[in-house]
């Protein structure tokens, strides 16, 4: 698959899920509009699809499977970015020891 190809596939995906986070904006605000002047318990939301959830839940995701899985592999993704980026330069930084090991004697 060519890069090109990623980068169009990227950006359907991309505007597949604009599309849908405006379609659920118009229905929160129509929420809002309803529940304006009544009591509401505290609450935090959905990191993904912004459902109102406990805010003892953690992580913050609703119980809606999809949810569940996005927010899996954003997690699993941020944990192998944050390795990398010890790993590299520490990979990096041995490889010029050694170097200049072999070259001092």
């Amino acid at each position: 698959m060519s890069k090109a190809d990623r980068y169009s596939k990227m950006a359907t995906r991309t505007a597949n899920q604009a599309r849908e986070a405006a379609a659920s904006a118009k229905d929160r605000q129509k929420y809002q509009r309803t529940i304006q002047g009544m009591n509401i318990e505290s609450h935090r939301h959905c990191v993904i699809c912004w459902a109102p959830i406990p805010i003892k839940s953690e992580p913050a995701v609703c119980a809606n499977n999809d949810c569940v899985e996005s927010q899996t592999k954003k997690e699993s993704s941020r944990k192998r970015l944050t390795i990398m980026m010890y790993l590299f330069p520490g990979i990096a930084i041995l490889l010029l020891m050694i170097q200049l090991a072999g070259a001092s004697g």
